[in-house]
């Protein structure tokens, strides 16, 4: 095809408003590669500015988010500061970025910035409550059990609600047994109690196991666990383990 009419057709589609910015970028990308914009300007800069009044630098943010939506979206539609901050992203951790951001809430400019530098910085040496360090595979699921946290708060908040509803007699509440809701409010927080994370496995080491009868293959324990299951021969290892910087 003439060079020209391409030149003539690809800014067309730049310049229409109803176009997304994955075909700007397509346009823009096959323009700066193909060197069309020599047929009016000596740079591709120089074009950029010229004819669209963007630098440069624009343009190739333009060309780079369009390139990213198209290889690792994987049907997830993003926005140009979307495209843009995935970028960012070394490209072997990109797919593996959004992932995890649609898997846990809304696509953000700001959440795929947050989670990229959670999956991708070297993370500091993360530690259990009794100093012992959490193996990198158990980290994940380490983090994400804050959701226990916020469930036994929820439960704190209700037993506290039932217990005013008792003392100021409210009517709502006449047929309700106080003393038995606040008696499942205790077991119901006793019960998730468990699933809080306290100490790595003293028996599998963190190493998630499915047979490890200890943690059933989380790979951490609860402090109930830790204070009345773990033996005095296990605390006293790790106790000398890190006094000896083994850990």
């Amino acid at each position: 095809m003439d060079a020209s009419k391409r030149l003539l057709e690809l800014e067309a589609v730049i310049a229409s408003g109803q176009q997304t910015f994955v075909e700007v970028g397509n346009a823009l990308a096959e323009i700066r590669d193909a060197r069309l914009y020599r047929l009016e300007h000596g740079t591709f800069e120089a074009y950029c500015k010229a004819k669209w009044g963007w630098t440069a630098s624009r343009a190739r943010q333009i060309c780079i988010a369009s390139e990213v939506v198209q290889t690792v979206t994987a049907g997830n539609a993003l926005n140009e500061r979307q495209a843009r901050e995935l970028s960012k992203v070394p490209e072997g951790h990109r797919a593996e970025v959004l992932q995890a951001v649609v898997e846990t809430g809304a696509i953000t400019a700001r959440r795929i910035g947050q989670v990229a530098q959670r999956l991708t910085m070297p993370p500091a040496i993360m530690r259990d409550k009794e100093g012992w360090a959490i193996p990198t595979q158990l980290v994940r699921l380490w983090q994400s059990a804050t959701e226990v946290q916020e469930k036994l708060t929820a439960l704190s908040h209700i037993k506290a609600d039932m217990k005013r509803a008792q003392d100021e007699n409210r009517q709502l509440y006449r047929h309700v047994s106080y003393g038995a809701v606040i008696a499942a409010l205790d077991q119901a927080r006793t019960e998730i109690e468990i699933a809080k994370p306290y100490a790595v496995c003293t028996a599998c080491q963190g190493q998630l196991p499915d047979h490890c009868l200890l943690c059933k293959g989380v790979g951490f324990i609860s402090k109930f666990a830790w204070d009345n299951i773990v033996s005095r021969e296990d605390k006293e290892f790790r106790f000398k383990a890190r006094a000896g910087g083994g850990q």
